[in-house]
């Protein structure tokens, strides 16, 4: 079982404050009377910063939206919101309002994957609360398409583990494909938004959740995209924040505060302007109103057969149509009820449209559909990428950890298997990215049922987090090119001499040292003591080009030396016994590395 960013509370009234929801990582502070209908749920008697343990959104006068692990088993009486605040220690900034109801979604709770489902909860208000203006919803599906970016707003902890906010922090957002984000968390469908970045360091955490994923509008105006759910951690390398999807959704919403049902259609009911469903990828849909009609466009680059499933609790109809519109075939429940299942077997590469409609004239609601394709060309190679003996899936992520910036590069070796029928040949594999290179590269044609390797390394030239990506392109009629997100973290190296004379170095006369240069301020200095007087030859060795200075225990400087043949220095000088100090820095910021020192 994936570790939540909420613990499911089953709580007392006396006990609300304890519970730990979702919250901000990464994000920034907010200004006064920006976002005025952000809600804090407060422990009824409690002041909004020892009684606040979850977010909500006012989205119309006498309602709030949050999330449904938020309350569940929890009653009424026992709850009380707080309104336009900011700072939860300035309990006059927001409103203060009694909860008469507590409506949880009638499909709320956990999927067999143990993934939460539409994870909502409708607040009915003790009154109308005209002061503020509620936060529009949500109008189309396309609003929360992957790549736009939305913003998350909550008083959470700044850190996974650690404290909570007493002042309203926001993070900005990038909204991830499902079929991405079901990498690391599984039993995603039509009520989940994916928001985040591979890399990590931005995203929600405890105490955030039910507080609103907000989008912008035609006129920059904030709308209510989804609720904060859950997740693995906080801000984890290759994991993603999982948000309610509010347009799945809408209706019931709409249903409980009024107002009529006028959104704009989210996609076209025409062949013409379908929207496009990929092979392996997922999409979203919403009838918005009775006898909406949404069509699909699935294009088949090779003969194979595809299988389209519908996902949700809309009781939703398929109808597949060929590219010249004529049916293919309808299915209502072949995906278990209320779903459907539409299969077709392609003698070659076509364009296929999918229609989506109600059940009833009625119907309305949210829906999922996902593709799937089984190629059935004879005689094709297929490629399969490997870590180890790990499969890599297309846009997988292979990490390297952690490295020191100074510090000898790591490598992996990826490996290519055909598991197709017929050669397969790699026209080429690249990285684009810094500190990620091709160090060996693969065979240029594999034969059936075998492998090849080649070697990536990594080497960060700097500290923090990294990322490229890894291309292979074949002839592989459905995975070219396959691509693979590498990631890795650098780490400063440690100053291993002193950088002045008080924490220099000491070194024996004769001796020989080792040294880095780990940054272009770095200085190393060492402490040479001559019992007599003596002719003395200090020398560095490497490749690095270093710079020396020789100093009296007055901190007189006695000479410098630069080159002498080549990047190294060498100091020749006749001295009397006493106390004497060596620096050594790199000749420019750039030259950075391991050197030797010799004392003799």
């Amino acid at each position: 079982m994936k570790t939540k960013l909420y613990v499911l509370s089953i709580l007392a009234a006396a006990g609300l404050a304890s519970a730990q929801q979702s919250r901000i990582v990464g994000g920034g502070a907010t200004t006064n009377g920006a976002y005025p209908f952000m809600t804090a749920l407060i422990e009824k008697g409690a002041t909004p910063a020892s009684g606040q343990f979850c977010g909500a959104a006012l989205v119309a006068p006498q309602w709030a939206l949050t999330a449904g692990h938020c309350l569940e088993g929890t009653p009424a009486s026992s709850l009380e919101v707080w309104i336009g605040g900011r700072n939860l220690n300035n309990a006059a900034e927001g409103i203060r309002v009694g909860v008469t109801q507590v409506i949880s979604h009638p499909n709320f709770g956990e999927n067999a994957q143990g993934a939460l489902v539409y994870d909502f909860c409708l607040l009915k208000l003790a009154r109308a609360v005209t002061e503020i203006s509620p936060l529009p919803l949500i109008e189309a599906a396309a609003k929360v398409a992957p790549g736009i970016t939305a913003r998350a707003v909550g008083w959470g902890a700044t850190s996974e583990g650690g404290s909570g906010s007493t002042s309203l922090l926001q993070v900005d957002l990038p909204i991830i494909s499902l079929a991405i984000a079901g990498q690391a968390v599984s039993g995603l469908g039509v009520s989940h938004i994916a928001a985040g970045r591979t890399s990590g360091g931005i995203d929600t955490c405890q105490g955030d959740s039910g507080g609103p994923l907000l989008v912008r509008n035609a006129s920059g105006g904030w709308l209510h995209s989804g609720t904060v759910s859950f997740g693995n951690g906080c801000a984890r390398l290759g994991e993603y924040g999982i948000y309610g999807n509010t347009i799945a959704v809408k209706p019931w919403i709409l249903g409980y505060i009024g107002g009529a049902v006028t959104p704009t259609d989210d996609h076209s009911n025409t062949t013409v302007n379908a929207s496009a469903l990929a092979l392996g990828g997922n999409a979203i849909g919403n009838l918005e109103v009775g006898n909406d009609v949404d069509v699909f466009k699935v294009m088949l680059t090779a003969a194979g057969t595809v299988t389209i499933n519908s996902t949700g609790s809309t009781d939703v109809v398929g109808t597949l149509l060929s590219s010249t519109g004529a049916t293919l075939a309808t299915d209502d429940s072949g995906n278990g009820a209320p779903n459907f299942r539409l299969t077709h077997t392609a003698a070659a590469a076509t364009t296929l449209f999918v229609r989506v409609s109600g059940k009833t004239a009625a119907t309305t609601g949210g829906y999922g559909l996902n593709a799937t394709f089984t190629s059935t060309v004879p005689n094709v190679g297929d490629i399969d990428v490997r870590n180890g003996s790990t499969v890599i899936p297309l846009n997988g992520i292979v990490d390297y950890g952690t490295r020191a910036v100074i510090g000898t590069a790591l490598s992996r070796t990826i490996t290519l298997a055909n598991t197709g029928k017929a050669a397969l040949a790699i026209n080429s594999v690249s990285v684009t990215g810094s500190d990620f290179r091709i160090v060996t590269q693969p065979a240029k044609s594999i034969a059936a049922g075998k492998t090849t390797g080649f070697s990536v390394s990594f080497k960060p030239t700097s500290a923090g987090a990294k990322q490229a990506t890894l291309t292979i392109t074949s002839n592989d009629p459905d995975e070219n090119p396959f691509t693979v997100i590498l990631t890795g973290s650098g780490q400063g190296a440690g100053d291993d001499h002193g950088n002045n004379i008080a924490s220099a170095t000491t070194v024996a006369f004769p001796s020989t040292t080792a040294g880095v240069i780990n940054s272009g301020t770095d200085l190393d200095f060492f402490k040479i003591t001559l019992s007599s007087a003596r002719s003395v030859t200090l020398k560095s060795t490497g490749s690095v080009d270093t710079y020396a200075t020789l100093y009296d225990a007055s901190w007189n400087i006695l000479t410098e030396a630069d080159d002498d043949s080549d990047a190294n220095f060498v100091i020749n000088e006749t001295l009397p016994s006493g106390t004497y100090y060596l620096s050594v820095e790199g000749y420019s910021s750039t030259d950075l590395g391991a050197y030797s020192l010799s004392v003799q």
